[in-house]
């Protein structure tokens, strides 16, 4: 089961880079499942986001520890990106700041 678990978690990372990436984003996947964040996307815009990514197959995304958040809001610190949670369901992908719980938008590109 936990292998399972491992392959579908990771599948959906590679979900939201395909998606981040769609809206202009360069996107490096993080190997393994260990650090604070799955994701790092840069925005032509020059917006950097460290992105953990959790999903479910039914329902509601599981949220985060207060042990994780506090990992990746100090990773997106030192980085000087902005600390997201990418949930996602059957229903699609939400952001939202992992400081605020607000739901968040990848920016705009430049024109």
């Amino acid at each position: 089961m936990a292998k399972n678990q491992y392959k579908y978690g990771k599948t959906k990372e590679q979900k939201v880079a395909q998606s981040l990436r769609s809206k202009g984003a360069s996107v490096q996947v993080s190997k393994g499942s260990k650090g604070a964040a799955d994701l790092t996307a840069k925005f032509p815009t020059g917006t950097k986001w460290k992105v953990q990514v959790k999903s479910t197959r039914t329902g509601t995304a599981a949220s985060l520890s207060g042990k994780e958040i506090g990992r990746l809001k100090q990773s997106a610190t030192r980085s000087k990106s902005t600390a997201v949670v990418a949930k996602v369901s059957p229903r699609g992908i939400e952001y939202e700041s992992a400081r605020s719980g607000k739901k968040l938008t990848p920016p705009k590109s430049k024109k």
